[in-house]
């Protein structure tokens, strides 16, 4: 018989204790020292009797042990077991993406077990926790001289246009026109993209908003900030969208079209548009009420929903959009002030014109 430590875990340190973190069966325990050091003699298969065949007998005796409470706990796989089996399969399928993507994934992924609360004890345990702990605030208030926007009074004439019609023109738009954008159809496109519905009880008292976009529990993390680069009515610069106030905030840096590019993974398409729509999350309000790890694979849908609620609005207004989610993080949390343990960037939409033709 040869084992090895099984490739379907991760290790971590939690208050000083080693993790053993079986994310593919969603079990964790503590290992201790001596299964640590069995744990990196098997780094590769190896036969257990001609491991331990150099060591005393009584310390043989005491490793063997050891070796057969980690095979019985799976933490180390027998050669060509069900297990073995299972890990191969694992790692042939995830192998491109590494382990970092195939822990979150099967970390996150729900069994047959998995149990769920009803509505009711769902309702009743967030009274409770309302009594105690207020949930965080459904809008985001940077508060430095808010620009207002254009409010306007009907529906503009491009609300008229058939659904169905807009669906089949959306596309993604890597070409821009050197025209600027309208302050009046941003702030339009802002409102029903980020702004809550103009119903009664839009938003409720756990935090919950009503938007044209659905939202796991109707939480709505997502904040929207812009990038004005071509806007009629707004200097150039970044802005928070206060969606309660539905006011641009001044945040006192421009980019150049080039730290556009650069923050959108070298894209030269991003920088070129009129203005570009930055999406972060601020976890803690999915996270009040949604204490599981899945919560975070709601917190990615979420700005799905969002990017193709901004893409059909600036289709049926005439505009050219694209969205894309290959970002370097950090230059984006440095110029929003993010804190990444707490809100963090998602994926940007780019607007504009399109070309003229020749």
């Amino acid at each position: 018989m040869r084992v090895k430590v099984a490739e379907y875990a991760a290790l971590f340190y939690e208050r000083g204790r080693l993790v053993w973190d079986d994310y593919l069966h969603h079990r964790q325990f503590e290992l201790t020292e001596v299964a640590e050091r069995v744990c990196r003699a098997f780094a590769e298969f190896a036969d257990p009797d001609e491991v331990c065949a150099e060591l005393a007998p009584e310390d043989a005796a005491a490793v063997r042990k050891v070796v057969d409470e980690l095979v019985e706990a799976r933490v180390l796989v027998v050669e060509g077991s069900a297990e073995h089996g299972e890990e191969q399969a694992l790692l042939a399928a995830w192998a491109s993406w590494g382990s970092s993507a195939r822990h979150f994934h099967f970390a996150t992924r729900t069994l047959g077990d998995t149990r769920y609360a009803s509505w009711t004890e769902q309702d009743a345990e967030l009274d409770d926790k309302l009594a105690t702990n207020p949930p965080p605030p459904p809008f985001k208030r940077v508060g430095t001289g808010p620009v207002e926007l254009p409010k306007g009074n009907g529906l503009p004439d491009w609300a008229n246009r058939p659904l169905l019609q807009v669906l089949l023109e959306r596309r993604t738009t890597r070409r821009f026109g050197e025209q600027p954008l309208d302050l009046a159809e941003l702030g339009h496109l802002l409102r029903i993209v980020g702004g809550p519905l103009p119903v009664k009880g839009a938003i409720g008292r756990s935090g919950t908003v009503l938007k044209t976009s659905p939202s796991g529990g109707g939480r709505h993390p997502v904040e929207l900030y812009l990038h004005a680069q071509r806007v009629e009515g707004l200097e150039p610069g970044w802005y928070h969208y206060d969606a309660a106030r539905h006011v641009l905030e001044p945040l006192g840096t421009t980019w150049t079209p080039e730290q556009v590019a650069t923050s959108a993974g070298d894209q030269e398409w991003v920088g070129e548009a009129a203005a570009a729509i930055y999406y972060t999350a601020v976890l803690g309000r999915t996270r009040w009420k949604y204490d599981t790890a899945r919560a975070y694979r709601v917190v990615q849908m979420d700005v799905g929903h969002l990017s193709q609620t901004a893409y059909l609005v600036a289709t049926a207004m005439g505009l050219r959009v694209g969205f894309t989610a290959a970002l370097r993080d950090e230059l984006v949390e440095e110029v929003l002030g993010c804190d990444p343990h707490h809100e963090i960037v998602l994926g940007v939409t780019a607007l504009g014109r399109p070309r003229r033709r020749r």
